[in-house]
C-alpha cells in the first residue's frame, strides 16, 4: 500500500459518521497498517467500522487484539486520572481533566472509539508548582528538570511526569507551547465546566466551547502533521447540541487565537465536517502577516523548541525577557 493509498484509508477511518463517507474499497491490511492507526488514534474507530459492517479488515482478530491492548493501556491511564485528581484535591488545587479522556467519554459514540496514551491536567500557572510537588510526594517523577519555577509558572505549556506505574500524566498550564500558549487566558479554561464519570467519580474538564479551542489549536500546533484521532475530535466537538460558536470566535479572538481556530477546523472539514458555520468562517480567514510568521515556528521538524523559544522572547514585554532569556542560558548550560 502507497502511503498516498494509506492517507486515503486514514481518512475514511477518520471521517466515519461525521459527514458523505466512502468506505475503504477493499479489506484493510492489519498488519501494514497497524502502526500508523495506532499512532493516528484511529483503532477504536476501525473496529467499530468492522463491528457495525462499515468496511472489512483482513484479520479481524489481529484488531480485536489491538484494540484490546490500547483498551488497556486506557485503562491503566484513567487509573492513575482518578488517583493524581484525589492527590490534587487533598492539596487544594483546582484542576480540568483535558484531550483524550473527556472527549472520550462527552463526544464519541462509545469511549473504546477513542484511545490515547497520556493523561492531561489543566491547573493555573500560580499553582503548578504546587501541583507537580504534590504529584511527586504521591510517587509521580519529573521527565525533565525545570528551567526554573518562574519559567514553569509563567512561560511553560505544561509539566511532564511519570506516574507509579510509568504511565505519563502531562500538568498544563496552558494549551500550546510558544508564542500562542502564552496568549490563551487561561482563566476562560476554567468558567462554565462540565463534568464526566469515571468508575462512579465525576471528573471536571471544559464546557464544549473551550474544548474545542483546545483541539483546534492542538491540531493546528501541536504537531507537523497532526493526528487525525484529534481532527476527528474537533468534528465531532462541532456536533455538540447548542454549541456556541459565535463565542468560540469571540474567545480566539480575544486570545489571538483566531488563526491556530481556522487550521483546525480546515482539518475538520477535510475529513467530513465541512458545510458547518464554524468551518465555512475558517475557509475564509486570512492571518494576519505577523500571525502567519509565528505558526512559521511550528512547523520545525527539528529543533522545534529552540524555534518557538526565540519566537517567544520576541514578542514577550520587555519586564519578563530578562528571566525568560536566564531559564533558556541555563538550559543551553545544562
Amino acid at each position: 500500500m502507497t502511503d498516498e493509498s494509506t492517507e486515503v484509508v486514514l481518512r475514511s477511518i477518520a471521517g466515519w459518521g461525521i459527514g458523505p463517507h466512502l468506505p475503504p474499497v477493499e479489506p484493510i491490511d492489519i498488519e501494514a497498517m497497524g502502526p500508523a492507526l495506532s499512532s493516528q488514534k484511529l483503532i477504536g474507530v476501525l473496529q467499530a467500522m468492522v463491528e457495525t459492517g462499515a468496511c472489512e479488515v483482513d484479520d479481524s482478530a489481529a484488531l480485536e487484539v489491538a484494540h484490546l491492548d490500547a483498551m488497556a493501556e486506557s485503562l491503566l491511564l484513567e487509573d492513575m486520572l482518578l488517583q493524581a485528581a484525589a492527590v490534587l484535591d487533598e492539596a487544594g488545587i483546582a484542576w480540568r481533566v483535558l484531550k483524550g479522556s473527556a472527549l472520550a467519554h462527552l463526544v464519541h459514540p462509545d469511549p473504546a472509539q477513542r484511545t490515547f496514551g497520556d493523561i492531561d491536567l489543566l491547573v493555573r500557572g500560580e499553582e503548578i508548582i504546587e501541583a507537580v510537588d504534590a504529584l511527586t510526594r504521591a510517587g509521580a517523577t519529573r521527565a525533565q528538570p525545570a528551567l526554573s519555577e518562574t519559567f514553569d509558572r509563567r512561560f511553560s505549556k505544561s509539566v511532564t511526569m511519570r506516574w507509579r506505574n510509568r504511565t505519563e500524566l502531562d500538568v498544563h498550564r496552558t494549551l500550546a507551547p510558544g508564542p500562542f500558549g502564552l496568549r490563551v487566558d487561561t482563566e476562560d479554561l476554567f468558567v462554565d465546566p462540565r463534568t464526566f464519570t469515571l468508575a462512579g467519580r465525576p471528573l471536571l474538564t471544559l464546557n464544549p466551547e473551550m474544548h474545542l479551542l483546545h483541539g483546534a489549536i492542538h491540531v493546528a500546533l501541536g504537531d507537523v502533521l497532526p493526528r487525525l484521532g484529534n481532527v476527528r475530535d474537533l468534528a465531532l466537538l462541532l456536533n455538540v447540541p447548542d454549541l456556541d460558536g459565535d463565542h468560540v470566535r469571540e474567545v480566539a479572538r480575544s486570545w489571538g487565537c483566531e488563526l491556530p481556530l481556522a487550521l483546525g477546523l480546515r482539518a475538520a472539514g477535510d475529513i467530513g465536517a465541512d458545510g458547518h458555520p464554524l468551518v465555512t468562517w475558517a475557509r475564509g480567514f486570512s492571518a494576519p502577516a505577523a500571525d502567519l510568521q509565528l505558526l512559521a515556528v511550528y512547523r520545525h521538524k527539528a529543533n522545534r523548541f529552540r524555534a518557538q523559544a526565540w519566537a517567544t522572547l520576541r514578542v514577550l514585554p520587555w519586564r519578563d525577557k530578562p528571566i525568560y532569556a536566564r531559564s533558556l542560558l541555563r538550559r543551553g548550560n545544562d
